[in-house]
């Protein structure tokens, strides 16, 4: 689970330098620049949203042996609104029967933040994350900037939590490193991968994901959203993975009626 980063204003001076021909590698003001431009996109990312609603499927498996025989757990229909510039949660539905359960306690592994909050984590510069240049991908016909990154413990605000109470010696804040590709001409996030760095003495020894993002539209206009997710978590005898499809992206209005496809 992630926590927001806190609303603070920010200036940010976008470099206008042209980016490097695909597969040349950009100067040090080059990639300085790529990443700025990203920065700038991403901190305009949730400003730039109406408020919405998505269907969120997630379906979970597990290898409880840790030998690569995965097996399915079951699947999470969750109505994920997003207003006001904050994400909400509510599971609707275990394996197509309708439930009342909170969706982060449904005795299995869950995660939030994939939508917007992953972003903040990456771009925002009370963060300082360390970026390094890796190398051009092609993601869906698109030419993407493809960088390394890292950012230390003194400025994490990834959670990591083992078991249903929080605060506690099962509840920390790690360190964590990944990739994140994009669009050099747009800085238009295409992927992010982000794996924590978890203590030798932690229940959970591993704890990765990776998003990616595509255009959709919402109320009639294009927006670069979400579009899967997938989630890793292990125990020393246990892992499990979660995939996760977001669709049916509509506008919000109070007088909205849901319904999700079976």
């Amino acid at each position: 689970m992630l926590r927001s980063v806190r609303k603070m204003r920010y200036a940010l001076v976008i470099l206008t330098l042209a980016c490097p021909l695909h597969g040349q590698r950009p100067s040090e003001a080059e990639a300085h620049a790529l990443i700025e431009r990203a920065r700038t996109t991403a901190l305009r990312y949730n400003a730039s949203l109406p408020d919405f609603i998505c269907t969120q499927v997630v379906h979970r498996f597990q290898d409880p042996r840790r030998n690569g025989r995965w097996q399915s757990l079951d699947v999470l229909t969750v109505r994920l609104s997003y207003a006001g510039r904050r994400e909400d949660y509510k599971l609707v539905e275990i394996n197509g029967k309708p439930t009342l359960l909170d969706y982060m306690n449904t005795e299995g592994p869950t995660s939030k933040g994939e939508f917007g909050t992953l972003l903040l984590l990456l771009f925002h510069p009370d963060i300082q994350t360390e970026f390094r240049w890796k190398g051009w991908t092609t993601i869906r016909k698109q030419r993407a900037a493809v960088f390394s990154y890292k950012v230390d413990r003194a400025h994490s605000q990834f959670e990591v939590r083992y078991g249903a109470v929080d605060q506690g010696p099962n509840d920390i804040i790690v360190p964590y490193y990944g990739e994140v590709a994009f669009l050099p001409e747009s800085g238009d996030v295409l992927r992010v991968s982000q794996h924590a760095v978890l203590p030798l003495n932690f229940a959970i020894k591993e704890s990765s994901g990776e998003v990616e993002y595509d255009y959709t539209e919402v109320g009639g206009r294009r927006f670069l959203l979400p579009v899967s997710a997938e989630i890793l978590m292990a125990t020393s005898r246990y892992k499990t993975r979660n995939f996760v499809e977001f669709k049916d992206y509509r506008k919000f209005q109070t007088e909205t009626t849901i319904t999700f496809d079976k």
